[in-house]
């Protein structure tokens, strides 16, 4: 009976050890995705968008930690511009109407 008692301990203390550590994981890992989305490279009027040069300005700091206090960072404002329409964007545009030849080839393939 004090061999199933200690057997239950000690299991009881190695399984609340690894959910403890598995929980400080998992923070430590929400806190490291939190500091890498203030990354404003893809924001940036510099950036490229390809892998090989991503910043003409500052290549080797572009999308890493170090870019998060970028002093030549300037928001471009054709790739922000529509990041949930509220009060930057104005779709107000209508729709321009097809040309005859747009429509004709249209109706063809109806």
């Amino acid at each position: 009976m004090v061999h199933l008692v200690l057997c239950f301990s000690v299991w009881t203390i190695i399984f609340t050890s690894l959910f403890w550590r598995s929980l400080a994981v998992v923070k430590q890992a929400v806190q490291h995705l939190q500091r890498l989305h203030q990354i404003p490279c893809d924001k940036c009027i510099y950036f490229t968008g390809d892998y090989r040069l991503k910043c003409t300005v500052n290549p080797t700091v572009a999308m890493s930690e170090k870019a998060i206090g970028c002093r030549d960072f300037l928001r471009d404002n054709q790739r922000s511009m529509c990041n949930g329409c509220q009060n930057q964007c104005s779709n107000t545009k209508k729709i321009p109407k097809y040309s005859r030849l747009k429509a004709q080839f249209i109706n063809f393939f109806k």
